[in-house]
């Protein structure tokens, strides 16, 4: 079979699901199907896992997005970087265990690097660096 992903593949893979899961209105599971066969895609079962457990907190997630965006509101984000965001703040609250903050946070700056226009990347940077440190987890 295909060759172990590493920590980065899975996230973007799991970023693209959302994204693309969001843009058609198709659920994550039909979404993987479609981007393994026109994107030959590996998916994998913790892809899809992921990408349902963001999914079930988006209302959570949009909320600490709107309190930390100070110049957009939530529904002025570009789906990109609202996807990048909901990832971003669902590690750093339910997988602390698996990735630091901070490293939650750099991975999404890359993420954006990737997919985003080219201010995007420090709007990402300010809303999730603001979130870490009011909640005390930029020590982390």
């Amino acid at each position: 079979m295909s060759e172990k992903l590493t920590r980065r593949e899975v996230r973007e893979g799991v970023f693209l699901l959302l994204f693309q899961s969001d843009l058609s209105g198709i659920d994550i599971g039909e979404t993987a199907e479609a981007c393994e066969e026109a994107y030959e895609m590996s998916v994998t079962p913790e892809m899809i896992s992921t990408a349902k457990a963001v999914g079930e907190k988006y209302a959570e997630l949009d909320e600490i997005i709107g309190q930390y965006s100070v110049k957009r509101a939530v529904n002025r984000i570009s789906e990109v970087n609202k996807t990048i965001l909901r990832l971003a703040l669902y590690e750093i609250i339910y997988r602390s265990d698996s990735i630091p903050p901070r490293g939650a946070v750099n991975e999404a700056v890359e993420l954006s690097k990737k997919y985003a226009e080219k201010q995007d990347s420090s709007f990402i940077n300010g809303i999730l660096g603001n979130y870490i440190r009011a909640v005390g987890k930029d020590a982390e």
